[in-house]
């Protein structure tokens, strides 16, 4: 509706003369970058993603997921939800591993008519994994996909063949039930700072190209 109004108002100011309040415009894109298990905001890719975005204009925040080390399901949940108070279709989400659960939990959790940009899921999944079980309680076997579908406009996944920490079959499970775009990389481990990514140009490519095919 906000997108509609705003176009009356331009097509109004072109027959009539005048440039269009500024409220009208269209504004800005909102990006917030979910870190996963034992990250914190100022790891791996983050900050570099961070700034590219904020060079294009969008508003970025890397939310701060209390104890990294130990996640707790509902803490991270009560935390999305004081950082990311009411998403709208403006809002678009970047989540990495971990944060992928904790970021679809929150959408689920969202009020019945939001509606998002979309979401780009870095080695994402929704299923156990067998080295580090102690983070079973994240997953979700009843997540409701056709609402994240109805919700979120784009949805990407992106992950690695060579991923050890999360298995590329369960990055290709989740983006199948999401009936995302599935990425896949030959090499690039979990998208760590230690694989070799402070910078992550393919998920930057892949946000923008989300943005850009948004109605």
């Amino acid at each position: 509706m906000q997108r509609l109004t705003a176009l009356l108002l331009v097509l109004l100011a072109v027959f009539g003369g005048h440039a269009p309040p500024a409220e009208a415009r269209q504004a800005p894109a909102r990006v917030y970058i979910v870190h996963g298990y034992g990250a914190s905001p100022s790891d791996h890719w983050f900050p570099w993603l961070r700034d590219a975005m904020e060079r294009r204009g969008a508003t970025v925040s890397i939310v701060e997921l209390p104890t990294p080390g130990d996640p707790q399901p509902d803490a991270w949940l009560q935390t999305l939800r004081a950082q990311v108070p009411a998403p709208d279709q403006d809002t678009w989400f970047v989540a990495h591993s971990l944060g992928g659960i904790a970021l679809l939990r929150y959408l689920v959790a969202a009020d019945a008519g939001a509606r998002i940009g979309g979401f780009v899921l870095v080695s994402g999944f929704n299923d156990r994994l067998p080295i580090l079980p102690q983070l079973d309680g994240f997953r979700d076997p009843d997540l409701d996909y056709g609402r994240l579908v109805r919700m979120a406009g784009q949805r990407v996944v992106i992950a690695a063949d060579d991923d050890a920490i999360v298995p590329p079959p369960l990055s290709q499970d989740l983006a199948r039930s999401l009936e995302a775009r599935f990425v896949a990389v030959a090499r690039g481990g979990h998208f760590l700072g230690s694989d070799g990514f402070e910078r992550f140009p393919l998920v930057l490519d892949e946000l923008e190209k989300a943005m850009a095919a948004a109605p």
